[in-house]
């Protein structure tokens, strides 16, 4: 009955993820597009607490739905977008968004395992323990179901790949330090208030008195 729920599930929310995302990039509004997104992230985040990932579908949520597409909601919102412009792109660039498509669904599929085209779940792990020896491969999952989803991403990430990690954080610091830089640099042909200058001004210079010949 667990299975079938599960099962039952992940056909739901992988179909609205499907349907969703298709209404994504066929949608000729744009607020539209982003709020098919979101939900396209929300059914996301179900299959990846459904694959017992809490620590991705969270992330998932609060960064990329709590985030980044509120902003994008926004700046699409205060953006004036020319919806027929669109309309004409998308039917310019479909036969090359077809063929990045299956390039992607070939990329997945080579990556693959074989044995997971030819034998299920347990026919593969059964596979396992008689290549492995069955002891073995009952302490590792014995150690493996010891250590939570979120502790074991934080022992890889700072771990194996500390190095790209710490490289990525560089670049996002770099990247807000000229972000700033960039937002604060004074421009030469705006206008700006010097208030000392208009302080230490005197009378003299503000107001000028002008003779004017009376008219008869």
């Amino acid at each position: 009955m667990h299975d079938v729920l599960i099962q039952t599930l992940f056909y739901i929310f992988a179909g609205l993820a499907v349907v969703s995302a298709l209404m994504v990039i066929t949608q000729n509004n744009p607020v539209r597009c982003v709020l098919f997104l979101v939900l396209t992230f929300f059914a996301m985040s179900i299959l990846w607490m459904l694959q017992s990932a809490e620590f991705l579908a969270l992330i998932l949520v609060l960064v990329y739905v709590g985030a980044v597409m509120t902003l994008f909601l926004f700046v699409v919102m205060m953006l004036d977008i020319d919806t027929e412009s669109l309309r004409g792109h998308f039917a310019r660039y479909l036969p090359f968004g077809l063929i990045l498509v299956a390039l992607l669904t070939g990329l997945l599929l080579v990556s693959l395992p074989e044995s997971w085209y030819k034998t299920g779940t347990s026919q593969a792990l059964s596979a396992d323990m008689h290549a492995f020896g069955s002891s073995d491969v009952v302490e590792a999952a014995g150690e493996a179901s010891k250590v939570s989803n979120t502790e074991e991403i934080g022992m890889v990430l700072y771990t194996d790949y500390v190095f790209a990690l710490e490289l990525a954080a560089v670049l996002l610091l770099v990247a807000i330090i000229a972000a700033i830089t960039l937002a604060h640099r004074a421009a030469t042909s705006s206008k700006r208030q010097d208030i000392l200058k208009q302080i230490m001004t005197s009378p003299d210079e503000r107001v000028t008195l002008v003779s004017l010949k009376s008219e008869k």
